[in-house]
């Protein structure tokens, strides 16, 4: 048995079970909920950095929009606010396209 101890999509264990195999699930309560998709969001941006300029960035990045919009729904905000949020957040300051680094402010 392979002990893995970490939220999974919500599909995993029947996959699993496809398989022929048997898997034991807990059904965390919201607190548990929220620091396991806490959790699993720095694990996929830690999988994201190590992922190779390809696909596999892309299914990384996706795993991270999905954390990031369940994590904005146990704050209290629809996928429809989350991405209103971002609107006008990217309205004032701008999105990242440009590649700017800032070095330094002078006083």
């Amino acid at each position: 048995m392979v002990k893995h101890n970490k939220l999974v999509r919500d599909r995993v264990p029947e996959l699993i079970q496809a398989e022929g195999k048997q898997v034991i699930v807990k059904h965390l309560n919201q607190a548990e909920h929220f620091e396991q998709a806490r959790l699993k969001l720095y694990e996929e941006l830690k999988e994201y950095e190590d992922a190779n300029i390809d696909e596999e960035c892309l299914e990384e990045l996706a795993d991270i929009l999905e954390l990031a919009y369940e994590l904005g729904k146990m704050h209290g905000a629809s996928f429809e606010e989350m991405n209103a949020i971002r609107a006008v957040k990217r309205e004032r300051k701008g999105g990242f396209e440009k590649g700017l680094f800032l070095e330094e402010v002078l006083e």
